[in-house]
């Protein structure tokens, strides 16, 4: 029994002993990783060509990773980084290997090409005023006569680019780039040779122009429209008038006087009625002009409101009689070929005659009570809508209107007209409700039009 125990106690000691060597043998095995390193942490490499880096310390395993494949390619040959070169510029390798130690490689492309025919240009910076063009020559652009270039402005709109050829005592020689300032600020323009793809850039930095225009007073009839130029100055532009009741202004494209005129933009400024107001041109860059203008009345109107043209007045488009204007005088407007429409505002007579052949289209007046004799007559109405004050249409007052289809008149008491008044027309009469047998009753509208019908 005694020797049993001995047993047992020295098989414990036994194998304490055991598990404490083989503890000690396995601390004993495990090795820290080694450090990467490399032969070099920087090369520079001629474009298309290759360089060797060799790995000098790792663990193995070992893989590389290009930051930028555009411009360098690398692999791992045995333990040495192999790096091809595609592109000018500059990017980073890293090396890695199986204990996942990392190692870095700045690497430099430079061009194979000889600098004296490297892509250039001829001025490394520009200064322009905005709006302003200055040229800066290409310079090594053409390979075998042909030119492939292709530009990245940044940020874009802030200028253009065309390419025209250079011209030297009459002969071509070379390319230039021709650069507009399009807005302030400052803009980098990289070119690109896509022959060879050959990269080079320059700065523009654009100022801001003042802003001027053509002039800074004008006279204006009502109803007429006159266009200031704007010289030089920052787009985009906005306006304001002093008195949209007397001028109104918005700024377009300017009219272009011939094919070699330069694109400008202008204000273009609408009188609408006697007076003075000031027009604000305002730009992008917060600078102000301001333009007068001067409104002049393209009537003459009496004491009595009896409305006429001012000898040598020209009115066009749609036209609004002045509040002023009671009566238009008798052939006020005669055979006038630019109006196309009539406000007639307050006026309640129209004179004989008044448009008589005139080209006008259409009219409206709320107040006329009295149309006189022959006042549209041959003209090219197309519809004539007549409120409900009109108690009196003259004779021949629409005869002939050829193009005129459509007639409204609003009076619930038909209008007294003659038997001619709406000779030579070809149109509907429109009435009141309940009103088309009264006007029916009365031959000399009966028998003028192709149909009466009553409005809705």
């Amino acid at each position: 029994m005694k020797n049993l125990r001995f047993l047992t106690l020295g098989l414990a000691l036994i194998a304490l002993l055991f598990t404490a060597c083989k503890k000690d043998d396995n601390n004993g095995g495990e090795q820290a990783p080694q450090r990467l390193t490399l032969e070099k942490s920087a090369v520079t490499v001629k474009q298309t060509e290759s360089a060797i880096v060799r790995i000098t310390a790792g663990n193995g395993g070992y893989k590389v990773e290009s930051a930028d494949k555009n411009i360098v390619t690398a692999a791992i040959e045995q333990n040495n980084v192999k790096i091809t070169a595609i592109a000018e510029g500059q990017t980073t390798l890293t090396v890695s290997d199986a204990k996942g130690q990392k190692a870095a490689i700045a690497v430099t492309v430079e061009s194979n090409i000889d600098p004296s025919e490297r892509l250039s240009v001829e001025k490394q910076t520009l200064t322009l005023v905005n709006g302003e063009e200055e040229v800066n020559r290409i310079l090594n652009a053409e390979h075998n006569g042909n030119m492939n270039l292709s530009f990245t402005i940044s940020p874009a709109g802030s200028v253009s680019i065309t390419v025209e050829t250079r011209i030297v005592n009459g002969n071509p020689d070379g390319k230039n780039l021709r650069v507009k300032a399009l807005k302030v600020g400052t803009a980098q323009i990289a070119i690109k040779d896509n022959t060879n793809n050959q990269t080079t850039s320059f700065k523009v930095t654009v100022t801001a122009a003042e802003l001027t225009v053509a002039t800074a007073t004008t006279e204006i009839e009502t109803e007429a429209t006159t266009e200031v130029r704007i010289n030089t100055g920052n787009p985009d532009y906005t306006v304001t008038s002093s008195a949209s009741n007397i001028a109104t202004a918005e700024v377009k494209d300017a009219t272009r006087t011939h094919h070699l005129d330069t694109p400008h933009k202008a204000v273009f400024i609408k009188g609408v009625a006697a007076g003075t107001a000031t027009i604000t041109l305002r730009d992008s860059q917060g600078k102000t002009v301001d333009i007068t203008v001067t409104v002049k009345s393209i009537f003459e109107i009496s004491n009595t409101g009896e409305v006429k043209v001012k000898n040598g007045a020209i009115l066009s488009g749609t036209i609004k009689i002045p509040d002023a204007g009671l009566s238009i005088a008798d052939r006020a407007f005669f055979k006038n070929e630019k109006i196309t429409s009539v406000d007639f505002n307050n006026v309640t007579k129209i004179g004989a005659s008044a448009f008589q052949f005139a080209k006008l289209t259409s009219f409206s007046g709320e107040k006329l009570l009295e149309i006189g004799q022959a006042a549209f007559a041959l003209s090219s109405l197309k519809e004539a809508t007549l409120p409900e004050t009109v108690t009196t249409i003259g004779a021949m007052a629409f005869m002939n209107c050829k193009g005129l289809t459509k007639v409204t008149v609003k009076a619930t008491t038909p209008p007294t007209i003659q038997a001619n008044t709406f000779n030579g027309i070809n149109a509907v009469l429109y009435v009141p409700k309940g009103k088309k047998a009264d006007y029916e009753a009365l031959p000399n509208w009966k028998s003028k039009f192709k149909e009466i019908k009553e409005l809705e």
